[in-house]
């Protein structure tokens, strides 16, 4: 019964893997700027554009629009950036639009 769950808990890590390396950089923005602004995710494209390597920025925007193309699947988003944008900007394609025009916004 043990070996059962351990080998669940190991699927779940595995299938968390796979999710970040297809969106890696978006994962890496959710972790260190999207939790830390409270879900201000104006502000926190803004922070990311300013603190972070051009080279970076670009490779967020690169799987934003593969987000607003859709892409990606849901389930991976839902695994990445979580149900509630979905639910607030009721599509992730409209989220990433959003953070699109935020990030090319000028300073």
């Amino acid at each position: 019964m043990n070996d059962n769950a351990d080998d669940e808990l190991e699927e779940g890590s595995k299938k968390k893997e796979q999710i970040i390396k297809l969106i890696p950089t978006l994962d890496y923005f959710q972790k260190n700027y999207g939790r830390s602004m409270e879900g201000n995710d104006q502000k926190a494209v803004r922070v990311f554009r300013d603190y972070e390597p051009a080279e970076k920025v670009r490779r967020l925007q690169h799987e934003l629009q593969q987000i607003k193309d859709e892409i990606v699947a849901d389930a991976v988003m839902d695994g990445v950036v979580g149900k509630k944008r979905k639910q607030k900007y009721k599509t992730y394609a409209g989220w990433a639009s959003l953070m699109l025009m935020w990030l090319a916004a000028k300073k």
